[in-house]
């Protein structure tokens, strides 16, 4: 019993967890994403990391309710098959949508390296030549997947920790306060567009109401994990973004293809923005193998649930290859940063819809002060959504569209296989 009791994750590793899982290769782009707003998005930073924080508790709310199961479930067994089915569904899309995001991301700073390699059309080639060499290596299982995240995970925190820290020393007031809003809109406007852009690198912060059968005390670890993990990956962003903000004006930074290279370079020179350029890519490499992993995963247990047997891994594997090829082909854009930005988006924006159900969930299942939690996380979500301009939802209002009829085509089949079967 003590030694079971020994191998539960406690506050601290519960913390490292989830910042763990949110600090991706995301960071690696929304600074030069973010730039067409201007350093007003340090703003967004913050109401963001609120943002993040009262999801967080939402989704933890849950998971008191069921422990170890996973928010998906919860939203099925308390608002029904079909609410469940659609967030299944907004959390498959985000997933489909995050693997371009991600391959983009290293594409940009491949040209970084080889800047023959750096031109809208070669970035379009290097993105989805990313795309399929880890399908190649998903064919191989989940293990070589596995092993390349981990190895993968210190690389990427180097540009991190190396702009966060030397960066201040070159830090120049001037190029911040110039580049406070180039985005001709209004300072309340440009906030919230950054907002929900940079709401995308807290995504993932579900990770401790998911394993919470595996806590210390879940119901006193879990939202401790939770908070304290949101608030560690917050000064990581911000003492990196700030900085790179202050280094390079918004004009020059928004057409980046490597900003933490391009900061490197004004920092410690060429070669060891060269050295940060491939770590980038590196992780970018990484997490985008977790993320095939995870995609064809979730597509296996929809399958499973609809009609009770599974389909090729093998199948399903080159599937979301070409479904990921055919996205980063239809929102190519002029540049990395634009590219990355369209889809960090509209990926974010389908994980609020599913989010959003989630607090519906718990507004109907808890009283009290978890209901308040709940509501305040709804309200968040809709007045975050609420100010966005409507040219930025074109892709994500397509998608949420679209998922509530796909989710009664899918139920409609599940019925129809399960009574054949019968």
């Amino acid at each position: 019993m003590q030694a079971e009791q020994g191998r539960k994750i406690g506050p601290v590793t519960g913390t490292f967890l989830v910042a763990t899982t949110m600090i991706g290769s995301g960071i690696y782009m929304l600074p030069a994403s973010a730039a067409a707003i201007g350093s007003i998005s340090i703003i967004g930073w913050i109401v963001a990391a609120m943002g993040a924080i009262l999801v967080g508790l939402t989704l933890a709310g849950l998971a008191r309710l069921e422990p170890g199961g996973c928010y998906l479930d919860s939203i099925a067994q308390l608002l029904g098959a079909s609410a469940g089915m659609v967030a299944t569904i907004l959390y498959i899309f985000s997933l489909l949508l995050s693997l371009p995001m991600v391959a983009v991301a290293a594409a940009g700073y491949t040209g970084f390296i080889f800047p023959a390699l750096g031109s809208p059309q070669a970035v379009q080639w290097v993105t989805i030549g990313y795309v399929w060499l880890i399908v190649a290596i998903a064919w191989g299982g989940a293990a070589g997947i596995a092993r390349i995240a981990s190895l993968t995970l210190v690389v990427g925190m180097i540009p991190l920790a190396l702009v966060a820290t030397l960066g201040w020393a070159h830090f120049d007031a001037e190029i911040f306060r110039s580049s406070w809003n180039i985005s001709g809109k209004s300072n309340a406007s440009a906030a919230m567009q950054a907002t929900l852009l940079l709401f995308m690198a807290y995504l993932g912060l579900e990770n401790a109401s998911i394993v919470s059968d595996q806590m210390e005390n879940p119901r006193r670890t879990v939202p401790i994990a939770t908070i304290a993990g949101i608030l560690f990956a917050t000064i990581v962003y911000v003492g990196s973004t700030t900085v790179i903000s202050g280094l390079i004006p918004a004009a020059t930074l928004a057409k980046s293809h490597a900003p933490f290279a391009d900061a490197t370079a004004i920092i410690l020179g060429s070669v060891a923005a060269l050295l940060i350029a491939v770590c980038g890519a590196t992780k970018a490499a990484g997490t985008l193998g977790a993320l095939q992993l995870g995609s064809i995963e979730s597509l296996l247990v929809l399958k499973r649930q609809c009609s009770g047997s599974g389909m090729s891994r093998g199948g399903t594997n080159i599937g979301i290859g070409l479904i990921a090829t055919v996205i980063a082909l239809a929102t190519a854009s002029p540049d990395v940063a634009s590219q990355f930005g369209l889809l960090a988006t509209a990926m974010v924006t389908v994980c609020l819809f599913s989010y959003l159900l989630a607090g519906l969930a718990l507004v109907k299942a808890r009283g009290g002060v978890p209901r308040l939690i709940g509501l305040a996380a709804i309200a968040f979500m809709l007045g975050l959504l609420a100010v966005q301009p409507l040219g930025d939802m074109l892709l994500p209002a397509i998608l949420v569209g679209g998922a509530l009829p796909l989710a009664w085509l899918l139920l409609f089949w599940c019925n129809r296989t399960v009574s054949t079967l019968a």
